[in-house]
């Protein structure tokens, strides 16, 4: 698949303006780069097919453009990987990068195995793993999970692998879901996946004890207005929510107390927080 690569100067007083506005906007085919001249620039792939205007003319007001050619999916991703190295995402939870490469990984911990790609990402952003901390803390084996704007993945395959029995994983991109299957089956983890726009495709009848929204805060408010919410979670169950940028942490607030939900554990990283609440009984 073809892509259009742009690459922007990228002054170190604009990396965070830069990177919290792709997260704002659910973009995932970016990353930051050092080129031997020393000058930190961001790099940017769009699908021709859904050029995202939007991204790209925010970008050229903000950055000066230096490069624009087109670049096969591989292309691109080659050095991105070349760069990455497995590391420990959360406690006991590490990341491998690259699955054709042999590491030399600690023992007795748990393992995923992701492709960085187009409409994807690495997982790796604040708001994942902060999610993943507050997953961790409630997870238990048999649980029934629902992880609502999956993305990479790497939230529905830390639930398997700590147990949960049933899994659903959404997301609203149809090539993220592809992706997200394609890092299920590397990892040999049998997870259910669909397209959806939040609980679109979930059925009213269904209960679960933990639910997961990495997503972004407008998107979050949609999710807590939604009536069918509060059926499928069960009594005592979990709700995660991730993605808040600090600014609209009291509104995010505001809005939980509203819905009669105990906020049980509070995480945060580089102005992002994810929230583990529990539903009131």
């Amino acid at each position: 698949m073809e892509y259009i690569e742009y690459i922007f100067v990228l002054p170190k007083k604009l990396e965070d303006e830069i990177e919290t506005f792709f997260t704002m906007n659910e973009f995932q085919n970016y990353y930051f780069d050092k080129p031997t001249k020393g000058q930190s620039v961001v790099k940017v792939y769009i699908n021709p097919k859904y050029p995202e205007n939007d991204i790209v003319n925010y970008l050229k007001e903000k950055l000066e453009l230096i490069s624009k050619q087109n670049i096969t999916e591989d292309e691109w991703l080659r050095p991105w990987r070349e760069s990455l190295k497995p590391f420990e995402f959360v406690e006991n939870i590490w990341i491998m990068p690259d699955p054709e490469k042999s590491y030399d990984i600690p023992k007795n911990v748990k393992v995923i195995k992701i492709i960085p790609g187009t409409a994807f990402g690495t997982g790796l952003h604040p708001t994942t793993r902060l999610a993943a901390k507050n997953l961790v803390k409630v997870i238990n084996e048999g649980a029934d999970v629902l992880d609502i704007g999956t993305g990479t993945g790497i939230l529905s395959m830390i639930a398997k692998l700590y147990g949960a029995d049933k899994l659903l994983s959404l997301d609203y991109d149809p090539l993220a879901v592809e992706k997200a299957k394609e890092t299920f089956e590397l990892n040999d983890l049998v997870i259910e996946v669909k397209q959806s726009d939040l609980l679109s495709s979930v059925d009213k009848k269904e209960k679960y004890d933990i639910i997961i929204a990495n997503i972004v805060v407008p998107i979050l408010l949609r999710l807590l207005d939604d009536e069918k919410l509060d059926k499928i979670l069960n009594e005592n169950g979990y709700l995660i929510l991730s993605g808040i940028n600090k600014e609209r942490e009291e509104e995010m607030i505001n809005k939980i107390f509203e819905k009669e939900y105990n906020i049980i554990s509070r995480e945060e990283e580089s102005g992002w927080i994810s929230l583990l609440l529990q539903k009131r009984i």
